[in-house]
């Protein structure tokens, strides 16, 4: 970029072919990321907070009026409403995202402490980031079927539970399938932070008997704490907007659906785009204060390195 800026403040006769391919190479491989956002975020964005404000009148008559909102908070009074079913199911794959974080962060430290066997483990929580998720969750599908390897263990397929079609247990096989198969992402990301951390600061720790416990907490979590927050204001910045395997094993039903499967499902069927855009503009409301102050709490909590050296 430095080169870049050079070449276009230099003036016009002192621009030789050279420099001006540059400009053509570097304005060519910038053109596409800059349409995709300029298309894809700006004006999306725009547009939606454009259908928040809109209705359909019978007439067919498209005009400005608040009342998506007014559905919307109507729907809130409603117990045991759509709403509010997706709302607490949004809530339970954050909460389930987060424990999978923090269980993958162990997981990881004791993969990065090479105990014994800790290729095998390595192998079996990495193994489901290279199966596709369609064939994933066919072979999950497979496995918890009555006819399936279950069958066995329960004494015949009359006494297989309805995994994935009662109200009681489908969304926490859900819960379940995003908190395992989601574990190796994170091992990916926790084990290379942890991979940059200096060595020489862990046989520091050692020479002064510290245990692995503190070993963890007092020296491997505050180095790596900057991407332990871009990961957990990551899952915050989104936590109205999970959705995880619900559509190849649901489809939604027996009350497995999220706000952001519920936002899918009305665009889908293209039952009302509006109210679909104001339901997405309120949480995203909600999601930014809610963002912002996470940030800040973490950062109090651990301070960042950046803060440490301005002290």
């Amino acid at each position: 970029m430095t080169e870049f800026k050079e070449v276009v403040a230099a003036p016009k006769k002192r621009r030789s072919k050279a420099d001006k391919q540059k400009i053509i190479f570097l304005c060519t491989i910038f053109a596409l990321p800059a349409i995709n956002f300029a298309v894809f975020w700006v004006y999306l964005n725009i547009s939606a907070i454009d259908y928040a404000f809109k209705i359909e009148q019978l007439d067919g008559t498209v005009v400005y009026s608040l009342n998506n909102f007014k559905a919307l908070f109507e729907a809130m009074t409603v117990p045991n409403s759509t709403f509010w079913i997706s709302l607490r199911n949004s809530l339970l794959y954050w909460v389930t995202s987060v424990v999978s974080y923090l269980f993958a962060m162990i997981v990881g430290y004791f993969l990065f402490k090479e105990l014994p066997g800790y290729k095998g483990y390595r192998f079996f929580f990495y193994m489901p980031t290279l199966i596709a998720p369609t064939i994933l969750v066919a072979l999950f599908r497979q496995l918890i079927a009555a006819n399936g390897p279950l069958a066995g263990m329960f004494g015949g397929m009359e006494n297989v539970p309805r995994f994935l079609t009662s109200e009681e247990l489908a969304i926490w096989v859900c819960l379940f399938y995003s908190f395992f198969f989601g574990l190796g992402a994170n091992l990916i990301v926790i084990s290379g932070a942890m991979t940059q951390v200096d060595k020489s600061m862990l046989d520091a720790g050692k020479i002064d008997g510290v245990n692995m416990r503190q070993e963890l907490f007092r020296i491997m979590l505050p180095v790596i704490w900057p991407t332990v927050i871009a990961q957990l204001i990551g899952t915050i910045a989104g936590i109205f907007m999970a959705s995880g395997p619900i559509l190849l094993l649901t489809n939604g039903a027996y009350e497995t659906r999220t706000i952001a499967f519920w936002i899918y499902e009305q665009v889908l069927t293209g039952s009302n785009y509006y109210y679909s855009a104001a339901i997405g503009m309120f949480f995203a409301l909600l999601a930014i204060p809610l963002t912002f102050l996470s940030r800040w709490l973490m950062r109090k909590v651990v301070p960042s390195n950046d803060a440490l050296e301005g002290r």
